[in-house]
């Protein structure tokens, strides 16, 4: 296919690159259930993975209408960190069978992760709130360009 007749403003083609990883590592942690100490867990992985890929691919369709600046480039760096921190996090836990930020699964996850293992996966798992802050910071570029067009009028 010929690439000059795609216009590149209409996806960013680094988060379509991130989407595509995204997914791949979804896909890839369905893998894993059988090598995992907690395959519930990894199952959760898998499935985060592929959500994760499908709404960065999503992202990657909007994000030229967003336009630029400050807000725009932290709501970006917010959302790759947030997204690809839920994943690691997760299927860490799954590997290491750290079980303490999982409270639906941890009934059926054997114990055995030693603390610093159940800290990496806290933290993994709280930077993920960063998706909330990227929402918040999408929502507030939209704002201000809706604020903007409509000062500019006439």
């Amino acid at each position: 296919m010929d690439d000059s007749r795609i216009p590149s403003s209409t996806v960013d083609r680094a988060l379509v690159a991130h989407a595509a990883l995204m997914t791949l590592l979804g896909l890839l942690s369905g893998f894993t259930p059988a090598l995992a100490k907690a395959p519930r867990a990894a199952l959760s992985a898998h499935t985060i993975g592929v959500l994760q890929g499908a709404l960065l691919f999503g992202l990657a369709a909007v994000w030229p209408s967003l336009g630029t600046g400050r807000v725009v480039t932290a709501a970006r760096y917010c959302a790759l960190i947030g997204l690809y921190a839920n994943w690691l996090g997760a299927q860490l836990a799954a590997f290491w069978s750290a079980s303490a930020m999982f409270i639906v699964h941890r009934a059926s996850m054997p114990g055995g992760a030693a603390p610093w293992m159940e800290g990496v996966v806290a933290v993994l798992l709280n930077v993920s709130a960063l998706i909330v802050v990227m929402c918040v910071l999408i929502l507030w570029a939209l704002w201000q360009s809706r604020r903007r067009s409509r000062t500019a009028e006439p």
